[in-house]
């Protein structure tokens, strides 16, 4: 992994920590004002999820029949072609707007699967070996 990836990944992790915390905090001050343990339930998250069991069920998913939904940014990410060096990424963190220049897909792909409430990529594109954008992904 580079620097500027292992940089990424660990402001990540640590924003991570400190949302947890938060909600530790708020978790403790409600057991506080109730003077015992309240039963909590632990939230879904998608690093907690399994991978999906198989069934015998012979009836199509209901997935199959519903509607598709609206394509995420990370449908979006496609490997470079001919001609282009790098993805141009324009993101908003908190309210600071980045504009990141990567040259590895995972990098891009792993950006685009981090997004929440505090991060959101705004554009994305490619670009050539001088700089000159080539195409606009999002």
């Amino acid at each position: 992994m580079r620097r500027d990836q292992q940089i990424r990944v660990n402001e990540l992790l640590l924003q991570r920590e400190e949302l947890f915390l938060r909600i530790h905090e708020a978790e403790t001050e409600v057991s506080r004002i109730l003077g015992e343990p309240f039963p909590f339930t632990l939230p879904e998250i998608p690093s907690l999820r399994r991978g999906k069991r198989k069934t015998s069920d012979p009836r199509p998913p209901a997935a199959a029949t519903a509607p598709k939904p609206a394509k995420s940014p990370a449908d979006s990410l496609r490997r470079l072609e001919a001609g282009e060096a790098g993805y141009r990424v324009t993101y908003q963190q908190f309210s600071k707007v980045i504009i990141e220049e990567h040259f590895e897909f995972e990098a891009v792909r792993t950006l685009l699967g981090c997004q929440s409430a505090h991060l959101s990529v705004q554009k994305l594109e490619t670009f050539a070996a001088d700089g000159t954008p080539r195409a606009t992904l999002l």
